[in-house]
């Protein structure tokens, strides 16, 4: 949400681009991971070279939420600049964040274009920062979070840009394709080590492969897994859904 440029100014003279440009780019890369920073981030020369980026907090460039792969390329790039960041204003692309200081459950759900964390805090309905959560399992920040994102985000711009076959719509439905399977395992190690649910969310073609019954006349859904009938929850003031606890997932109320 926070618009910033993190400057570099030189320690050396005449720093060509294409001597730094792979650690640049890498050293970007590495706080993504590390959800310090949002994607469509910039490098900029002028006088010297700029960083452009967006934090989901205020301060998530602060060195207390670097992992380790951020702390070495931050050594590297010592060796060339020193670092200054600067506040630029604010990025309406992206959204306010979750401050909660106690979560209930979590939800985890993306879509095309979604610059924002995967996962929602329940109680807020806001999305929660990565650094905030743990590691996935066997991994030092989250990139395996965000290749399923990218992963889905890539299906649900080829069924939203009408390429609606068979499989990019499995893909995004089927509990049980390699797409949610994926997600799916996220989702259950977060919750193991949160020790609070985190609901994976399902997307709804409402056609023949989505089980629905009417619940004090209004349409719910049939958990695709267990095929329990399952719970209207209201998450926030805009964020209903209907759940299953046995499976963890979710699914948009009708």
């Amino acid at each position: 949400m926070y618009y910033k440029a993190i400057t570099l100014y030189p320690r050396k003279e005449k720093i060509e681009y294409e001597e730094i440009k792979e650690l640049l780019w890498h050293f970007l890369f590495t706080l993504e991971c590390n959800g310090q920073i949002l994607k469509s981030y910039k490098i900029i020369k002028k006088e010297t070279y700029v960083l452009y980026v967006t934090t989901p907090k205020e301060d998530s460039l602060d060195e207390k939420y670097d992992g380790c792969y951020v702390t070495k390329d931050k050594e590297k790039l010592s060796q060339y600049f020193n670092l200054q960041i600067e506040d630029c204003g604010i990025d309406l692309e992206s959204q306010n964040y979750c401050d909660c200081n106690k979560r209930t459950a979590m939800e985890m759900q993306t879509y095309d274009r979604d610059v924002d964390s995967v996962f929602t805090c329940c109680d807020c309905g806001k999305p929660i920062v990565l650094y905030e959560l743990p590691y996935p399992k066997d991994s030092e920040d989250y990139c395996a979070v965000q290749r399923w994102q990218d992963n889905y985000a890539t299906m649900d711009m080829l069924w939203m840009n009408c390429l609606c076959d068979r499989h990019t719509g499995n893909q995004r439905v089927k509990f049980d394709s390699p797409l949610n399977k994926q997600g799916i395992e996220i989702a259950q190690y977060m919750s193991q080590q949160l020790q609070y649910p985190v609901y994976y969310h399902l997307a709804c073609d409402y056609g023949k492969s989505i089980k629905t019954e009417k619940v004090n006349d209004k349409i719910t859904h049939i958990c695709p897994k267990c095929e329990k009938t399952m719970k209207r929850i209201k998450f926030s003031e805009d964020h209903e859904r209907d759940i299953c606890k046995n499976c963890n997932l979710s699914f948009d109320a009708h």
